[in-house]
């Protein structure tokens, strides 16, 4: 398997699993029994959302951040003629 699919597949479950839990937690309240309030809910899905789009965002950066090109190799528009 080479490195590019790996990130894919890695990609694509993290993508996944946000997708999953963004959508759980907003239909939480309309499915459950518990009476709960849609503005302290609001404040409370903007605030967990946010530190876990961040987490998401560093994981996405970590294997998507470098370059995939061998060091030392220039890129080919960067190449002297």
């Amino acid at each position: 398997m080479n490195v590019n699919r790996v990130r894919a597949i890695i990609a694509l479950t993290i993508v996944g699993v946000f997708m999953f839990i963004t959508a759980f937690m907003a239909i939480y309240p309309l499915v459950t029994e518990a009476k709960v309030q849609l503005t302290d809910y609001s404040d409370f899905f903007a605030k967990t959302a946010s530190v876990y789009t961040g987490i998401i965002g560093v994981i996405i950066g970590y294997y998507f951040g470098r370059p995939s090109e061998k060091p030392g190799e220039q890129h080919p528009t960067q190449r002297e003629k």
